[in-house]
């Protein structure tokens, strides 16, 4: 699918099609489209020769541009600027947008930028400079890039898109978690003395998530957990900031109106001095790498039918992996030593004979054992959480509730639930 270059007719446009051809290049990619769209008003009196004006200045651009091997070819349009674009890309079914950074619209709040992200269905990279990208075409030098990760689908887009670039050339990536001391502290089922302060131990854990969940090669890739007091997006500017990378990648989950001000991908296509790409909720951008099961929680009670579900763990968890068979007690149980180690024995006991998976078996403490198990499971890292349901329902299933439905809400993992027959 051919890439589609954004043109103002100014030099800074001529640099972006420079590297939406190189990036056509990697890609062996055979179109570049350059276009420009005209706002211009119907009854303008010179209207038919400021368009040939501009159609000379936009095939010169085209005429300049470095691009062996493929066609620019050249469109001019009358319109709003941002509508005709991004009709224009869903017409011809580009793979990505490219445009210049600094490109403002006329007599609207916000730029031009921002309002194609949040309406297009393609990724869209604004260009601040074009050197990183015409070295890492030519792999000269790895492109610096902050992925920013949080828990979104859109998100899983944008990491598949920085792995594709990973497989086009040289990528040092670096992963940007922000997170809020009181919310992390609860995700974890760790203590937090206040909401102000770093969590070392969180930002441990979440640094091992972030590598864990981007997938692949950990090979030039950093993870950099963030503590946050105000918009995520601000905190992604300073991290961009603080390790001097050359451009943001940011899913976007396209919100409109007053929600938009405060949006992530927004701020940062504001205000970042870096390029900038956004990638749109049904961008469709190819799978690189794919979720893999590494370790997974199981849950028991040491009920007949609760243990049925190790099995299940064991099943989808690798020989090289580990399986975590855990069990909650109320808090206000007393468990002497001797009495916890029992426990801890049973589970253990419960793994199939000759399991090649390492085995842990853990008691953790909860008054909620859906929200106990889902803090464990987020603490161990693990991928995957079995479980089984007594399929209650209706009244009892009211008043009594059912640690399954319960987990389903508190945690982000997958789940498996192991019905009754």
């Amino acid at each position: 699918m051919p890439i589609l270059c954004g043109s103002d007719l100014s030099a800074a446009s001529a640099g972006v099609l420079e590297v939406a051809c190189a990036l056509a290049t990697m890609r062996k990619e055979t179109e570049v489209i350059l276009l420009h769209v005209a706002d211009l008003d119907e009854d303008d009196a010179d209207r038919d020769q400021q368009l040939s004006d501009r159609r000379i200045k936009l095939d010169a651009q085209a005429a300049h541009a470095h691009f062996p091997g493929g066609r620019i070819r050249v469109e001019l349009l009358v319109g709003k600027v941002e509508e005709a674009l991004v009709d224009f890309s869903d017409t011809e079914s580009v793979s990505m947008i490219v445009i210049a950074r600094a490109s403002r619209g006329t007599g609207r709040v916000g730029t031009t930028a921002t309002t194609i992200i949040a309406h297009t269905r393609v990724p869209v990279l604004c260009v601040h400079a074009p050197e990183p990208w015409l070295a890492f075409a030519k792999k000269e030098r790895p492109l610096r890039v902050l992925l920013g990760i949080d828990d979104s689908s859109t998100c899983d887009l944008s990491m598949q898109f920085a792995q594709g670039l990973r497989a086009e050339g040289p990528l040092d990536i670096i992963l940007g978690g922000i997170y809020y001391p009181d919310d992390a502290s609860k995700h974890y089922g760790v203590k937090a003395d206040n909401i102000i302060d770093r969590l070392p131990e969180v930002e441990g854990l979440l640094a091992r998530d972030l590598v864990r969940r981007f997938g692949g090669d950990p090979t030039h890739v950093a993870a950099r957990p963030r503590r946050g007091l105000g918009r995520i997006g601000d905190h992604l500017l300073e991290l961009a900031r603080d390790e001097k990378v050359d451009a943001i990648v940011v899913g976007t989950g396209q919100k409109t109106g007053l929600g938009r001000l405060g949006s992530v991908s927004t701020v940062i296509a504001l205000e970042a001095p870096q390029s900038v790409i956004c990638v749109p909720p049904q961008a469709n951008v190819p799978t690189i790498t794919v979720p893999s099961v590494r370790a997974t929680l199981v849950a028991t009670d040491l009920s007949q039918f609760a243990n049925r579900a190790v099995s299940y763990a064991f099943s989808i968890t690798p020989p090289d992996g580990t399986v975590h068979i855990v069990n909650v007690v109320d808090d206000d149980k007393e468990l002497s030593a001797g009495e916890l180690a029992e426990l801890e024995r049973q589970l253990a006991a419960l793994a199939p004979v000759n399991a090649a998976q390492t085995v842990l078996a853990h008691v953790v403490r909860g008054d909620d054992a859906a929200d106990a198990l889902a803090q464990a499971a987020a603490r161990n890292g693990v991928d995957v959480i079995c479980i089984s349901s007594r399929g209650r329902s209706g009244i009892t299933r009211a008043i009594v509730g059912s640690v399954a439905d319960r987990l389903l809400r508190a945690t982000r993992l997958p789940v498996l639930v192991l019905r009754p027959s």
